[in-house]
């Protein structure tokens, strides 16, 4: 199959990296602060020197971009907005391994594994506010009304993201978590932040508040499909593609759509609630697991959920007028987030 979204992301993460360090390097220097949040971002190896190790693909940032230029026909205006938008989600990240004990990211120690969780959380806590400061610099670029509003959305988006987390967190240690809970769980966790940097790039390309919400509702549900698809990577993939072992989110117990549908829906559902309340699980139980899931038929079920959701996204463009060039790009992006193999 012929790659045509890395060269995609490729190209606008340059844009977005090079308004990334101009927001860190326009502060002034407070000892390695600044230097362990470009250590995450994969501009600095651990001892600080400059080096290109492996990133993120800048789906979020990029996605921001081409709301933009598919409305407006030009990208840089949002510019603030993308850098905004990656600084937010790595903040997320340098978090969320805290919270999960992660000491690997992207083949590289954790933030808190090399320098502590206590500094692992204020470099966390210093890029929140650096996304905040950049997305400050849109003002002049929009309307005052709009600024508010862009500000408005952007740190409701931050509230949903740790609502999200709260949830997914909750459900480790729940036997009774529900499909429709899923559903909210990732809607804020992963979804939010997608919806926010399609609705923001939106917003800085125009005041009409029906594409506004369109793009915003296509990046709410691109998200709920890109999770799900996950999901079935985490249960099916190939090792070789995914770079985890077969059936990780089995052996982890993790409460995924496909497990839930099965715990709903099953006949065997009492067996797998009791095979999931285990402290650890056997090789036997894993490979029982996924018995029940083929038999409860989870993988046609998890599949057409996200197909279903991705057809919904792509379906609020239609009758907009829109640049076809940067247009095309996103729909490439969207139909990748959820046909995916890795």
């Amino acid at each position: 199959m012929v790659d045509t979204v890395t060269p995609i992301l490729e190209e606008y993460s340059a844009y977005t990296d090079r308004q990334m360090r101009a927001v860190l390097n326009n502060r002034k220097r407070v000892g390695r602060l600044y230097d362990m949040m470009m250590y995450h971002l994969g501009w600095l190896d651990e001892d600080f020197r400059e080096c290109r190790a492996p990133r993120g693909k800048s789906l979020r940032s990029t996605m921001c971009l081409l709301a933009c230029e598919a409305i407006s026909g030009d990208s840089n205006k949002a510019l603030p907005a993308a850098a905004a938008v990656e600084l937010l989600h790595n903040f997320s990240l340098i978090h969320d391994d805290i919270e999960d004990g992660d000491v690997k990211r992207r083949h590289r120690d954790t933030l808190w594994k090399l320098w502590g969780v206590p500094q692992a959380i204020n470099t966390g806590d210093a890029m929140d506010i650096a996304a905040n400061l950049s997305l400050l610099d849109l003002d002049g670029t929009v309307e005052p009304g709009m600024m508010v509003d862009i500000i408005r959305i952007f740190n409701q988006t931050v509230i949903e993201l740790c609502e999200g987390q709260y949830l997914d967190m909750d459900f480790q240690g729940r036997s009774d978590v529900s499909v429709g809970e899923y559903i909210t769980m990732v809607s804020g966790k992963t979804a939010a932040l997608i919806e926010a940097s399609t609705a923001i790039g939106a917003m800085v390309a125009t005041g009409d508040r029906d594409v506004i919400s369109r793009f915003g509702t296509f990046g709410r549900k691109i998200g709920i499909a890109f999770q799900i698809r996950d999901d079935i990577l985490g249960i099916w993939g190939d090792p070789e593609s995914t770079g985890k072992s077969a059936k990780n989110d089995i052996r982890n117990k993790k409460k995924s759509l496909p497990v839930l549908y099965a715990m709903e829906k099953s006949r065997h559902r009492a067996e797998l609630k009791t095979i999931y309340a285990k402290e650890q699980l056997t090789d036997g139980d894993i490979a029982r697991v996924f018995e029940i899931l083929t038999e409860a038929g989870a993988l046609e079920y998890t599949q057409s959920e996200a197909q279903r959701y991705k057809d919904e996204a792509m379906a609020q463009f239609d009758g907009l007028k829109l640049h076809k060039g940067p247009m095309d790009k996103l729909r490439t992006i969207g139909r990748f987030l959820v046909e995916r193999d890795y």
